[in-house]
């Protein structure tokens, strides 16, 4: 395992690693000492453990690495937990494999766990959750083009502690000068949520894109919640061009809206071949001014029959959509959505993360469950008796990153010693989904 490890940071920095390499804590003591004697192309590499402090990034081209994974690397702070003060747009900036919890927003009380303004990054591997903030809870992103990939950001909030505010629980992408659109692909952004003062001010339970454009691609988006019903993504444009690009997540349970347009005068805006499902609305158009169409075909809604449509579907009865008619125009394409090949490929042969039954059952040494997962995970296991008596807490809410591998359970109880034969239930929970099964321990 060491050993992938290895592998895995050397091909994380390789291509970009021209510059001195500082180490934390054997060089310098603190994430933050080694961050101020770093330059552009240089590489702080920190060692497994827990950092509480606030890091700034003042040069781009910076890159930190955990030596060790999100696992056991953790940033923990009061404040925003990571920030920058460096300007302009470097994606060879870098910030790789970090646990980031515990922050509360910088100025502003933007970005609870990340902030950038005004400088671009690439974010990967990386955790954030028990974050706030009043916009992005997990992530602030003002004037960025940064790329967020293969991250768990679970477990955020963006309550509003000043007007406007509530924005963004998981991500908060923001421009008031032109279109400055990140990249969010393959990412597991479930759990968090946003209360925006009213229904104005949008939530974006999981992602809230602002007066920008962006693009969402490959991500699995679930059970975000919002005040006002958006929990999943939010989008709110105002007149200019913006290019927004929605297309091939899993994207379910958020809520009462997966996708929120509202105040949108741009007309580049792709929703395509996406899984969308348990919502009342799939996507939802309000405050719509112009008689500009969003390309929102070829999508799953979650039924052979289609999305609802007050008019132009009310068969169908997959997540509805709902949208402001203009001229007598709609203003969402939404057909074809089933019986096409395009949408036929969308439509979900297996979940994005499958769950065995024990085995062996009956068990004598050791029993298991194999989870199999092609997103990050949160993952909790617990054993009881036939009485309801909590036996052993084998997880707890935690991490696991994309993959396949068995939780097991030794026959021990939470002191460690060996529990009588005899019927037990085994509860396992992977993300949202809840699986409760019998196993016997025989002799």
């Amino acid at each position: 395992m060491k050993k992938i490890m290895f592998i895995s940071l050397v091909l994380a920095i390789a291509p970009l690693c021209f510059g001195a390499t500082l180490h934390v804590p054997s060089q310098y003591s603190t994430i933050q000492a080694a961050m101020d004697a770093a330059n552009g192309g240089d590489s702080v590499i920190v060692a497994k453990g827990t950092y509480n402090e606030n890091v700034n990034f003042e040069d781009n081209g910076v890159k930190l690495v955990s030596e060790s994974g999100p696992d056991s690397t953790e940033i923990h702070a009061s404040g925003v937990v990571i920030s920058s003060s460096a300007s302009g747009s470097d994606t060879t900036t870098l910030l790789y494999g970090f646990k980031i919890t515990g922050g509360t927003g910088g100025y502003g009380g933007e970005g609870g766990g990340l902030r950038l303004w005004k400088q671009s990054m690439k974010i990967k591997n990386c955790i954030f959750t028990d974050n706030e903030a009043n916009e992005g809870g997990g992530l602030y992103l003002e004037r960025s083009e940064s790329v967020v990939e293969s991250c768990l950001i679970y477990g955020n909030s963006a309550p509003p502690k000043t007007t406007p505010g509530g924005a963004g629980g998981g991500i908060y992408s923001f421009s008031d000068a032109g279109d400055f659109p990140p990249i969010i692909r393959n990412n597991t952004i479930i759990n968090n949520s946003a209360d925006g003062f009213t229904d104005l001010i949008f939530g974006g339970g999981a992602i809230a894109l602002h007066k920008t454009g962006g693009t969402v691609i490959n991500n699995l988006i679930e059970n975000n919640t919002a005040a006002y019903g958006n929990g999943g993504i939010g989008v709110m444009l105002m007149s200019g061009s913006y290019n927004v690009i929605i297309q091939n997540n899993i994207i379910r349970n958020n809520d009462s809206v997966a996708i929120d347009l509202r105040y949108l005068h741009a007309n580049n805006i792709h929703i395509n071949n996406n899984q969308i499902t348990g919502h009342q609305y799939g996507v939802r158009f309000t405050y719509w001014t112009y008689g500009t169409v969003a390309d929102a075909t070829n999508n799953w809604w979650g039924a052979e029959s289609g999305p609802y449509h007050a008019t132009l579907n009310p068969s169908g009865t997959g997540d509805g959509i709902k949208d402001t008619v203009v001229s007598s125009t709609h203003t969402i394409d939404f057909d074809p959505w089933t019986h096409s090949i395009a949408v036929e490929e969308v439509k979900p042969k297996e979940p994005p993360y499958t769950l065995s039954t024990c085995w062996p059952n009956p068990f004598v040494h050791q029993t298991g469950v194999k989870v199999e997962s092609k997103f990050w995970t949160v993952v909790s296991a617990i054993v009881f008796d036939i009485t309801g008596r909590e036996v052993r807490c084998i997880m707890n809410g935690c991490p696991k990153s994309a993959g396949s591998y068995t939780i097991t359970w030794d026959g021990k109880d939470k002191y460690g010693k060996q529990v009588p034969p005899g019927m037990y239930f085994y509860r396992v929970k992977v993300n949202n989904t809840s699986k409760t099964m019998k196993v016997i321990m025989i002799r």
